[in-house]
């Protein structure tokens, strides 16, 4: 069987992770028929929900929301997005510095166009959070002018 057909016959199991899978020698293709029995389990294990969330719980909650806002990115895109999710308000780490964290944490050279890449995403993120945040604020008071004050 051929990835297309596979992708078809497995519907739970992405065309990417099958080519993965692939990649890794985790699967040949065209499948054998060990193949076809891993990805029969692969399947049934992911369509359903009480599995993915028991294999989800392993993770730390905030490990576990990245990896679910952001499932395309890898262990070293992970760490300069919360890096720069956990800056302090006004504080600042340069790309050199932060691909110097990379090189020293995970022993991998990451360019600095990825860095620069994921700084933007977590400056957007902040600049949401903080306009929810304001909005939130904003709704509270407006309920609190609305509300009655008990009599004195």
């Amino acid at each position: 069987m051929e990835l297309k057909t596979a992708a078809e016959c497995y519907q739970t199991i992405p065309r990417k992770v099958l080519t993965r899978l692939a990649a890794d020698g985790l699967i040949s293709l065209p499948l054998s028929e060990t193949d076809h029995c891993a990805l029969e389990l692969l399947n049934r294990i992911w369509s359903s929900e009480w599995y993915v969330a028991q294999m989800n719980k392993s993770f730390k909650p905030d490990k576990r929301a990245v990896m679910l806002a952001f499932p395309d990115l890898g262990k070293a895109d992970r760490y300069v997005l919360n890096a720069y999710l956990n800056l302090k308000p006004h504080q600042r780490v340069s790309l050199k510095a932060m691909g110097g964290l990379v090189r020293k944490h995970l022993q991998v050279n990451y360019p600095e166009v990825k860095i620069k890449r994921m700084r933007q995403m977590a400056y957007n993120l902040k600049r949401l959070d903080r306009q929810t945040s304001r909005k939130r604020t904003l709704f509270q008071l407006a309920l609190l002018k609305e509300s009655p004050h008990p009599a004195e």
